[in-house]
């Protein structure tokens, strides 16, 4: 969206280092007696053993290697690491990036798909981030340049881009898009009328190319929408997901059916949406101070932004999330971060919160901010606890499958085996 992909897009960020991390000296951990959230269900008494980059055992009775760190599980609760399915990250220095990523996994955010990128040499260095997957760094998914029409969102702002008109031109920009290193294709789908001043955007049988061309090419494709028109047609299109819900006093009541007879996932961003609408997260976080210890002063900026009045209506997105749920929509978590008011990492704490308080279970929103997350994008290697799949695990006091908000309480961060030390 134009306000916060242009503010973000300012962040000046400086030279950092990655975080340090620990290891075990033969680098394997065990974790006894934890109850396991493992992507799907959750299981008390469990032991977890995490050996050579992997989750090597999990059960009751297992095989410890010797010499294993022990982690006490009594009381609390192992994850899946969670997944952002919407970040942004700034563009200058390189360094900001990675900075950005370093915060998102000290607040056990260990996968972050970013949602958009620019201009053409960012989305070489993010790659160059993406495939080095530093375990001092979130591991990203990069969806590299939007497509958008000539003057749409998020050119507006003055963000040069390639672009396009008609559909025969979706099939040479989508093979230029995968040739720069993108994973999969932002389309955008957003007049922006909504909230101001109306921009150009593609027409649906140009969408509908670009579809076509992403799916010939074995990729998927997301839309950016900002109106239940516009996500509509962006459904009606083909694509494979939706990047925001929409805002409104209300919506039409068979939204959840239509998303559902069409098969696509939502992403539904209530914490920026709430945000637009004059209610954002970021004075709440300013006043937290234990979230405030991992966020880095730089990133301090968003979350300082002022609650303005607005106009603009948010009823309609919880509405939504109840209809999605009870279609059986699958939903994932993600919040559009650094947009005003949110923060990398934390906020996809605040967001399991929204989608709670919108209808979804604690689970059900672990659920959203893991296996979800990874089956919608593709990952077959992280998103739940199982023996074989990456060590990308978080492990929290109390239990968040009954009390989301017990996702804060970080006892400790794995990303590929690798413990984190949670400290800036």
């Amino acid at each position: 969206m134009s306000i916060r992909f242009a503010l973000a897009c300012l962040l000046l960020v400086f030279a950092t280092s990655l975080l340090p991390a620990q290891s075990a000296v033969n680098g394997a951990y065990v974790i006894r007696n934890v109850r396991v959230f493992n992507g799907d269900t959750v299981a008390e008494g469990q032991t977890v053993v995490i050996n050579e980059g992997q989750i090597a055992a999990v059960g009751t009775t297992v095989t410890v290697p010797a010499g294993a760190q022990e982690i006490a599980g009594e009381g609390r609760t192992l994850m899946p690491g969670l997944m952002d399915a919407h970040i942004h990250l700034p563009i200058f220095p390189t360094t900001g990036a990675s900075e950005a990523l370093q915060q998102s996994l000290a607040f056990g955010v260990t996968t972050s798909i970013l949602m958009g990128a620019a201009p053409n040499q960012f989305v070489a260095r993010i790659k160059g981030l993406e495939e080095t997957d530093s375990p001092g760094i979130s591991a990203i998914v990069n969806a590299g340049i939007y497509a958008t029409a000539p003057g749409g969102h998020p050119t507006q702002g003055g963000l040069s881009i390639p672009t396009l008109t008609a559909p025969g031109e979706a099939d040479a920009f989508v093979a230029a898009r995968l040739a720069e290193g993108s994973d999969l294709l932002k389309i955008i789908v957003d007049d922006l009328s909504w909230m101001g001043p109306k921009v150009p955007t593609l027409d649906n049988a140009t969408v509908a190319a670009l579809v076509t061309a992403a799916h010939a090419r074995g990729r998927i494709a997301v839309a950016h929408i900002g109106d239940e028109r516009s996500a509509r047609a962006a459904v009606a299109a083909g694509v494979d997901g939706l990047a925001h819900l929409f805002v409104g006093s209300t919506g039409s009541p068979d939204f959840g059916q239509f998303a559902a007879q069409h098969r696509v996932f939502v992403i539904p961003t209530l914490s920026v949406l709430y945000a637009t609408c004059g209610r954002p997260d970021g004075p709440g976080f300013l006043t937290e101070a234990e979230t405030m210890k991992q966020v880095t002063p730089r990133f301090r900026s968003m979350l300082e932004i002022p609650s303005r009045p607005s106009d603009i209506r948010c009823e309609a997105a919880p509405q939504a999330v109840r209809q999605l749920v009870a279609a059986g929509v699958p939903l994932l978590a993600g919040t559009d971060a650094p947009a005003p008011g949110t923060t990398y990492g934390a906020s996809l704490h605040k967001e399991l919160e929204h989608l709670v308080a919108a209808g979804m279970t604690p689970t059900a929103a672990l659920v959203a901010a893991t296996s979800a997350t990874a089956m919608a994008f593709r990952m077959t290697d992280r998103g739940r606890i199982r023996a074989g799949m990456r060590a990308d695990v978080v492990l929290v006091d109390g239990d968040p499958s009954q009390r989301i908000r017990d996702t804060r309480n970080i006892v400790a961060v794995w990303k590929r085996g690798v413990r984190v030390q949670r400290a800036f």
